[in-house]
């Protein structure tokens, strides 16, 4: 059940780059596995795009660039839970995005030199689903869960054990990562 969102809108003044388009093989792609599940035109809508086709489509390929255009890059703060329920135990992990690029990239690669594209493809958008979209004005909260496994070429299967909770900015039309508090436990 998704709450009704309170709209407030309020100036704000990120300065970041403009997303790219989308390739057609990637939209074709995404209607083949999983058709967005909201309004086109909604706020849910273009969080689902944002965080589930673009962000595993650009993991999956290992694409940077597309995952970084989503990115407010002034402001983003990463924080990792460390699989622990615990605030106590949390850090700041990823203070810059230099370092998030380099773990995401370094998380993207081992996974792509262990299966092949269309497998982690399949994978990954059968498994990543938002459990929560809470839109608050221009600003949102999304806890995307990964409930799934990827089989991977060695024969081993992994199911991911954690979520991410994003909180997102609209800004400039559009919403962007503002960060995010990942490896949080199921």
């Amino acid at each position: 059940v998704w709450p009704g969102p309170a709209r407030r809108d309020g100036p704000l003044s990120w300065s970041a780059a403009p997303a790219p388009a989308i390739h057609p093989d990637r939209l074709k792609a995404r209607d083949d596995l999983r058709p967005v599940p909201f309004p086109a035109a909604s706020d849910e809508a273009a969080l689902w795009q944002m965080l589930i086709f673009d962000d595993s489509g650009a993991f999956v390929t290992c694409d940077w660039d597309t995952h970084a255009a989503a990115v407010l890059q002034d402001s983003f703060l990463g924080i990792s839970a460390r699989k622990s329920p615990s605030p106590q135990a949390w850090a700041p992990d990823v203070p810059t995005l230099d370092v998030y690029k380099a773990n995401w990239l370094g998380d993207a690669k081992a996974a792509a030199a262990r299966a092949d594209a269309e497998t982690l493809r399949r994978a990954h958008f059968a498994a990543s689903r938002l459990a929560k979209i809470t839109v608050t004005g221009t600003l949102a909260l999304c806890v995307k869960r990964f409930d799934g496994s990827v089989t991977y070429r060695d024969g081993i299967t992994e199911p991911p054990e954690w979520e991410t909770a994003y909180v997102c900015r609209k800004a400039k039309g559009r919403w962007w990562i503002a960060g995010f508090v990942g490896f949080l436990p199921k």
